[in-house]
């Protein structure tokens, strides 16, 4: 059923992304469920998981709405999640709380590290080093103590590629060598935690959220209606 969902969801994903849904057409668990021949069960998993991506919203007794983003809200919003992200490292540090923090998020990257040497998981490794990513961005934000920046961050997730893990590529087959850079960035930021060096981990984190920037592929503009229309493999860590 995991993987099943995980393809439905990239599935879905997809085609809003490449135009097959208009921003502000409705979705319903069952027309999906017919369109792409699954029951409502990966359906339902799917549209929760792109709900929480910013491409669709729910509506009470009516299923959920396409939303309607261009490449700049994008782009505005992964940058802006690196500040948001930057500040907290730094905090750990400024707070004193680092030194707590690393033994934490070394045993994570080290994980991480198996995951992309193929030491754990089977079939696909990808939700598996999507919820250790997760967990490592969610861990330094947490310990920074910042109520209003975990607001921020949580508004400004609501936009599509804007959270920890979201990336997309055009040739799926390069989503390890993505993973990869990323990684490193975990390796040093855990060491720059670990020598108290808080404006370096801020511009560690800075520099971290604009991999999915750069991972972005664009296609033709619809200029007709503002849009971006996205012509790639939407693939995110689900």
């Amino acid at each position: 059923m995991a993987s099943q969902q995980s393809r439905v969801t990239v599935q879905l994903r997809e085609m809003i992304l490449n135009g097959e849904f208009e921003p502000g057409q409705h979705l319903t668990e069952l027309a999906l469920a017919r369109i792409l021949g699954v029951s409502r069960t990966p359906i339902r998993y799917a549209l929760g998981v792109i709900e929480q991506e910013g491409l669709v919203t729910g509506i009470p007794h009516r299923g959920f709405r396409v939303e309607q983003f261009s490449m700049q809200d994008i782009h505005d919003a992964i940058e802006l999640r690196g500040v948001l992200e930057g500040m907290a490292a730094r905090l750990v540090v400024e707070r004193g709380r680092h030194l707590e923090l690393v033994p934490r998020l070394r045993a994570l990257v080290e994980t991480g590290d198996r995951l992309l040497d193929g030491r754990l998981g089977r079939g696909s490794y990808l939700s598996e080093y999507d919820q250790m990513n997760r967990d490592f961005h969610a861990a330094i934000v947490q310990a920074a103590g910042n109520r209003a920046l975990e607001n921020a961050l949580r508004q400004n997730d609501k936009l599509p590629f804007a959270s920890a893990g979201a990336i997309a590529l055009r040739d799926p087959q390069d989503i390890r060598d993505v993973l990869a850079r990323g990684h490193h960035h975990h390796h040093a930021l855990v060491e720059a935690l670990e020598h108290g060096a808080g404006t370096r981990a801020e511009a560690l984190m800075r520099e971290h959220a604009l991999i999915p920037k750069r991972s972005l592929q664009l296609g033709p503009e619809r200029h007709d209606s503002g849009q971006t229309s996205l012509q790639f493999t939407g693939l995110s860590l689900v």
